[in-house]
């Protein structure tokens, strides 16, 4: 019987994938994941939490603003602090407080974090904008297997969203995730942002952060993180400003990371057929209220 790395791959998924913990994760993670939890943080470590393209990037440059108390870009890519991706002694040359990101699930992470009380900001978002953000990334980003350049994803959006509804995608189910995720801030003091809330009113949200992180600023600080953080800012800025030595390569004429930054565009996408088929399974894994 094939395990789900095994069927993601045979699925149109051109990397190597493995199961872990009962999540799909890249291959290249697996060794990581093994020791991460015995791994020790600093305790002003501040972890930052999505499911991919949940608005990690935005959040992430959002935090370090808060921390840094004024709206200017960390020049290092965002990347450069994937607590999964990066090894203990890469993450080591950050200066404190880290703000240190991850897509792992509450029990995947370091035992430290929830002994030592860490702050940890939870971002999630409608797992149907999720699911079309994700294809559109993974269909267009470049993967070098041995010395040939391949996309991600060689499949079609049909095939993306069957094995995406499963789980069979890195990362694991989006269900799964908000799931745990929720579940974990009922017995944690875990700030939870929703994406949708962001794009309403930012300046809500990062306020909502700041006070988390014990980190008040003056209003106007946050009207100019806000401003900072626009999506056409924040694009402008990660292609211009930061170190791109953690930054994966892209198809040509491609948007990269940036894509949209909206909210709702899963309705330009889905079929009537493949939106009752989400709804179902979204209603059978997650609380309704979740999904508002």
């Amino acid at each position: 019987m094939s395990t789900p790395a095994e069927i993601a791959v045979a699925g149109g998924f051109n990397f190597d994938l493995t199961d872990v913990d009962g999540a799909v994760q890249m291959s290249l993670v697996a060794d990581t994941l093994k020791t991460l939890k015995s791994r020790r943080l600093r305790d002003d470590d501040i972890l930052l939490c999505t499911y991919p393209k949940s608005g990690t990037h935005w959040t992430w440059e959002i935090l370090n603003m808060i921390v840094a108390g004024k709206a200017e870009y960390a020049k290092h890519w965002q990347n450069s602090a994937w607590l999964e991706c990066r090894t203990e002694e890469e993450l080591e040359e950050l200066s404190s407080p880290r703000i240190l990101r991850t897509h792992l699930l509450p029990r995947q992470l370091p035992e430290t974090v929830w002994k030592q009380r860490n702050k940890v900001v939870y971002v999630w978002r409608n797992p149907k904008d999720c699911a079309v953000s994700c294809f559109c990334q993974d269909s267009q980003q470049v993967w070098r297997d041995g010395t040939q350049d391949n996309y991600s994803f060689m499949g079609s959006w049909d095939d993306y969203l069957s094995l995406y509804l499963d789980g069979y995608a890195p990362s694991g189910s989006v269900f799964d995730h908000i799931h745990d995720w929720h579940k974990a801030a009922e017995e944690q003091m875990i700030c939870k942002i929703q994406y949708e809330d962001m794009i309403k009113n930012c300046v809500h949200e990062i306020r909502r952060m700041a006070e988390y992180l014990n980190r008040p600023l003056p209003e106007k600080t946050y009207v100019a993180i806000a401003e900072a953080c626009s999506f056409s800012n924040l694009k402008h800025a990660s292609e211009n400003i930061k170190d791109q030595t953690y930054h994966f390569k892209w198809q040509q004429g491609s948007s990269g990371y940036f894509r949209k930054g909206k909210s709702g565009d899963w309705k330009n996408w889905f079929t009537v057929a493949q939106n009752e088929k989400f709804d179902e399974m979204s209603e059978a894994k997650l609380n309704k209220t979740f999904l508002h």
